[in-house]
């Protein structure tokens, strides 16, 4: 929180040092257009004006406009004035209006500073305010934009860091409802080993179950891993339900050496071969096989995970498949949006096929972007 109040002050004095500089640069503009428009092309001066100091004059009147208006700028950048909304821009041109009079009669007593003697009729305010008043309209409308443009600014960053927190939060949830799923099979089946007195097979499965663990609790959500990782703990995992099953359950894994550099998010793979145990080895008397391919596909990698069991259920409408696909294809849309997907399939010789494929890439941290959240 410290350090969001801080960033949040640091960028409020940022906008005013900008709106400042801003300020002054448009008087000191101000003050080259107004002596080049006075001085190129225009007639001399009359002979008892020739040593009169016409910059010396402007410079003053610049001066005087940059004073009034900063001090019209101050409340404008006033912290209580942001409770006042569009107000603000009301007051900020209703200000610069009202300082025409004021201006007006500064313009007519300035030159007598430098020449008391000096005798003119004062000239109209609406005169006035068409030469040289627009300047003050301008410079309202300088800031005005300036300060909308920093409103709409910190509008998107706000709403960037509201997706990024979302796109967190849904992530890590995703990612650790895997783990207590997956406990749970496995603690009810070391349970069970130790009722059927199989101590040693309850003990290697327990140290299956801590390196498998120890893998997946050291993984940042936001991290992606690579791929020959990812299949390393899949089949530390897949040890401990053959530990399970004993011969019943055959493994065999299939990756490119390029395949296997590739990223993607961690544990995606878990939860797919869980279903796969789950609902195709345990149902089979004889046993069965899964089956893990990976392969590049021009810009994208594509995971394959396929079983000999009976295959998915017709889907009645309506019904949501397992937890594992439903994991599986909602973090993909997380992170990727409709660059990835997954496909659950009936494969002709029987069994079943999950085929999941997302951008091949080797980025190691995950960050929301436009694409992502423009997919979901």
């Amino acid at each position: 929180m410290e350090s969001g109040a801080g960033a949040e002050l640091a960028e409020r004095r940022g906008d005013h040092t900008r709106h400042w500089l801003t300020h002054a640069g448009f008087w000191i503009i101000y003050l080259g257009f107004r002596h080049a428009a006075a001085t190129f092309g225009a007639a001399p001066p009359p002979a008892e004006l020739a040593d009169f100091p016409f910059f010396a004059n402007r410079a003053l009147v610049a001066a005087c406009y940059a004073a009034a208006t900063g001090a019209l700028l101050a409340l404008f950048l006033w912290r209580r004035s942001a409770r006042l909304g569009m107000w603000r821009y009301a007051i900020l041109f209703g200000g610069a209006i009202a300082l025409v009079p004021a201006l007006h009669a500064m313009e007519e007593f300035a030159p007598r500073l430098f020449a008391p003697e000096l005798d003119s009729e004062p000239g109209s305010i609406f005169a006035y305010a068409f030469s040289f008043g627009w300047a003050l309209l301008l410079w309202a409308t300088v800031q005005a934009l300036m300060d909308y443009h920093h409103r709409i600014v910190a509008q998107a960053r706000l709403i960037n860091r509201a997706q990024a927190l979302a796109f967190d939060a849904q992530l890590k949830m995703l990612h650790y409802q895997i783990n207590p799923h997956f406990l749970f099979n496995t603690l009810n089946a070391i349970s069970t080993l130790v009722l059927e007195r199989k101590a040693e097979l309850a003990e290697r499965m327990l140290m299956q179950l801590s390196g498998f663990l120890r893998y997946t609790l050291d993984r940042d959500p936001n991290e992606l891993a690579l791929l020959s990782d990812e299949l390393a703990a899949q089949q530390k995992y897949l040890e401990i339900e053959q530990t399970r099953f004993g011969d019943k359950l055959a493994v065999s894994f299939e990756a490119t050496p390029e395949a296997r550099r590739a990223r993607l998010p961690s544990l995606i793979l878990q939860p797919i071969l869980e279903n796969a145990v789950k609902h195709a080895i345990t149902p089979l008397a004889d046993g069965g096989r899964i089956e893990v391919s990976a392969w590049r596909d021009g810009e994208y990698l594509r995971v394959r995970i396929e079983d000999n069991g009976p295959g998915l259920a017709p889907q009645i409408a309506g019904e949501r498949r397992g937890m594992g696909l439903a994991n599986a294809r909602e973090r993909l849309s997380v992170i990727y949006g409709r660059r990835a997907g997954l496909i659950a399939s009936n494969r002709p010789q029987g069994g079943c096929s999950i085929e999941l494929w997302l951008p091949f890439e080797q980025e190691a941290i995950l960050e929301p972007t436009s694409a992502s959240f423009a997919g979901r």
